[in-house]
């Protein structure tokens, strides 16, 4: 597998993430969650929503001094140019939606709403968290599963782009034990970018290995510490 310390241009011998995109941002509602996917705990098949405010430089194209200065020989020219140097001042904000899966070997699902923390909505579906906390920090590899005394793995990251002509690119990196283990990464040389107003889906690896050493999943709660 290929991690920060393999040689560059280096090829996995085997595929072992997977980033697919399931169609439409449509596909999902947040008043109803996750409710095609099956196995998810109650109240925990949600993705968390994350404001991202932009500037004029993310998202509007720059005009020339020279464009401007020539439409002001225009009357109605001039007038629409001088709404989009106001509007170049303004900040937008987008929404995008994230959801940091894990999985247990019994198949129980549960999303996380913080490092360390199950994600749990009220009993009428609301959802009261952002994803602040998990775009901010790292996230644990392994969790206690709420269903009993076995490990529940980081299996999947949920991303909904916005509508809005935005880019979102991400770059996972995985450390499965603590130093001297290597960073684990994807083959791509640059952050991956995904389309915009779809649902994507990034598949981890289950195992993590190198030529060396093969970093498995802890079997008990206690070789979590």
């Amino acid at each position: 597998m290929v991690h920060m310390e393999s040689p560059l241009g280096l090829l996995p011998q085997f595929p072992s993430w997977s980033l697919v995109c399931r169609g439409p941002s449509s596909l999902y509602s947040h008043n109803l969650g996750l409710h095609d996917q099956p196995a998810f705990l109650a109240g925990s098949n949600y993705l968390l929503p994350w404001d991202v405010t932009l500037g004029e430089k993310d998202y509007l194209v720059p005009v020339a001094p020279e464009v401007i200065k020539r439409a002001q020989a225009v009357g109605y020219i001039a007038k629409s140019c001088k709404k989009l140097q106001r509007s170049s001042k303004d900040l937008i904000t987008v929404k995008i939606f994230i959801g940091i899966e894990y999985e247990c070997i019994r198949g129980h699902r549960f999303m996380s709403s913080a490092p360390g923390k199950v994600l749990k909505a009220s009993g009428n579906g609301m959802v009261k968290e952002n994803a602040s906390k998990i775009t901010k920090g790292n996230m644990p590899l392994y969790l206690p599963c709420p269903c009993g005394k076995v490990v529940a793995q980081l299996m999947r990251v949920h991303i909904v782009t916005p509508k809005a002509p935005v880019h979102v690119t991400i770059d996972p990196k995985v450390r499965p034990a603590p130093n001297p283990c290597p960073i684990f990464v994807t083959a791509n040389q640059k952050p991956i970018a995904l389309s915009q107003s779809a649902y994507w889906v990034l598949r981890l690896p289950f195992v993590y290995a190198t030529d060396r050493n093969c970093y498995a999943s802890p079997p008990h709660l206690k070789k979590l510490k």
